[in-house]
């Protein structure tokens, strides 16, 4: 089997790492990887991959390589919603997972939380606490949301196709945020059946490639707060010894094939 990795270029730069492991993982399974930038890809003068994985974030092309036959992990539904965080919240609701409150510019109540509705990795992610901190927020599409009470701590749940993988919990002493590449702390989580049930509810709702569930925690539970389609892997490599990898391939064959 022949597969493209498409990222974009910066991106490329940083998860150096993270693409080697595909390449040598890859290797290891009888794969013939190519990585591909998504601004260089030719749909017209190209040998067609039997499959694409795409770690960018860029719906419309992944469509377009569908529409021709390639099959793409993840798919284009999951990159349209889950890159949306306003698509994601309405569809996920419209299923009854309950999410932290959502505010117009005329319901407000402070302290919120504003983000980009488009954001990753906890950018574009504001704690505002007045009128005044708000009008100096120039995000052009914003979600507003109602503060969680147990802020500082969240928890991301690792999801190849239908399976849960792990959980990690990420803890912040000093930002609102609990991101580990904004200096957060991890350790690994063990899901409570109730909670298991509330991730299962997501799984059953999308066909996923691989993808990270967050969660925040209000009232001492797990509320749903986005999907990571593009998910990074670096504090599950740190804290576990699961060779993410190597599943994701594994999965991707099986399906394929099946």
């Amino acid at each position: 089997m022949k597969y493209w990795l498409i990222y974009n270029k910066s991106d490329a730069v940083r998860n150096s790492h993270y693409i080697d492991m595909y390449f040598s993982e890859s290797k290891k399974l009888g794969l013939d990887i190519s990585l591909i930038y998504e601004d260089e890809i030719d749909l017209k003068n190209c040998e067609k991959p039997d499959f694409c994985i795409f770690r960018a974030i860029n719906p419309q092309i992944t469509k377009q390589l569908e529409d021709i036959g390639i099959p793409v992990f993840n798919n284009s539904r999951v990159a349209e919603i889950c890159n949306d965080k306003r698509k994601t919240y309405e569809y996920l609701g419209s299923h009854g997972i309950p999410v932290m409150e959502l505010y117009t510019e005329g319901n407000m109540k402070f302290p919120c939380v504003v983000k980009s509705a488009q954001g990753r990795g906890g950018t574009e992610v504001f704690f505002v606490e007045s009128p005044e901190e708000y009008n100096k927020i120039t995000l052009k599409d914003k979600v507003i949301q109602k503060v969680c009470n147990n802020i500082g701590r969240d928890l991301r749940v690792y999801v190849i196709g239908k399976e849960i993988i792990a959980s990690i919990l990420r803890v912040s002493d000093t930002d609102f945020r609990s991101n580990y590449s904004l200096g957060g702390r991890a350790e690994v989580y063990h899901l409570n059946e109730a909670e298991k049930a509330e991730v299962s509810k997501i799984i059953g709702l999308f066909d996923f490639g691989l993808v990270g569930i967050d969660f925040i925690f209000h009232n001492g539970k797990i509320v749903f707060n986005e999907i990571e389609d593009v998910v990074g892997a670096r504090m599950l490599y740190e804290k576990t010894d699961i060779n993410l990898v190597e599943k994701y391939l594994s999965y991707i064959i099986a399906n394929l094939i099946s």
